[in-house]
């Protein structure tokens, strides 16, 4: 066998031993019983639709900028009523507020995939250096592809400050399968609290998975976080769909809201 032929074969015996255990539940409004679904049809993704769009996609310009420096350490708590996010790249944020520091979706890792050899790699470092946030009390994870939950900056995360950790349905098994603590799953619309926070997850329009066959067996979602010092909306990856106007209808307009361009 081929070099190419054996990474490939390499490749896809990691993405089918890392399907996500998934959710296991009755069904619902948005679960059949074993997958997730969107409120509106989105077109099925699949293998063809994607090397189709590999090979007609037309990239813009890009330069990678690997000596980026890093920004300052942020505070160690904002309270008395201000709000103070930092962006730390892609969807990550750190979001400072009522003495609470929650981050969003992070990953400090040089790449997003299922081996550390292979995958999507970084144009630029992260905008903080991991050694540099402050105390982390809650995270805040949109959905389960690699680029949105990475494991190894979840478990450095836990070791060094035991944050909670709030996903959609079926996430928690995951993480708990991979040595993460402290998690919790969420159904659109519920809430949890966390000292002065209450967290609501909340619809988004997307998918979810990490191997061949796990496909929307667990659920995506944005979350709604409500203090003293406001209302902060983050809408992890999210196409267009009737969820906006639920949520503003629901909660109102947001101090800050972290939207995906």
């Amino acid at each position: 066998m081929t070099r190419p032929l054996v990474l490939a074969a390499l490749a896809l015996t990691a993405c089918v031993r890392l399907d996500s255990p998934g959710h296991r539940g009755p069904p619902g409004a948005h679960f059949d019983g074993e997958r997730f679904h969107n409120q509106a049809p989105v077109p099925e993704a699949g293998l063809p639709r994607f090397l189709r769009w590999q090979s007609t996609r037309r990239p813009g310009p890009w330069t990678d900028d690997a000596e980026a420096p890093p920004g300052p350490p942020p505070p160690r708590r904002v309270a008395d009523g201000r709000l103070r996010v930092t962006w730390i790249n892609h969807a990550t944020a750190l979001v400072q507020m009522d003495g609470m520091n929650v981050l969003t979706d992070p990953i400090w890792s040089d790449r997003c995939s299922p081996v550390g050899w292979a995958g999507p790699e970084r144009a630029r470092p992260p905008g903080l250096r991991f050694d540099d946030l402050p105390p982390i009390d809650l995270v805040l994870i949109s959905h389960n592809h690699y680029d949105h939950l990475d494991l190894p900056t979840l478990r450095r995360l836990a070791a060094r400050d035991r944050p909670v950790i709030l996903a959609g349905l079926g996430t928690r098994a995951l993480l708990e399968a991979e040595g993460v603590p402290r998690s919790a799953d969420l159904d659109w619309w519920q809430g949890a609290d966390h000292g002065p926070l209450r967290i609501t997850a909340v619809p988004a329009q997307h998918f979810s998975g990490r191997g061949l066959g796990d496909r929307d067996r667990t659920l995506w979602a944005g979350f709604v976080v409500q203090g003293p010092a406001g209302t902060v909306y983050f809408a992890g990856d999210t196409g267009w769909g009737p969820h906006f106007a639920q949520i503003a209808a629901r909660f109102g307009p947001p101090r800050l809201a972290l939207l995906p361009i």
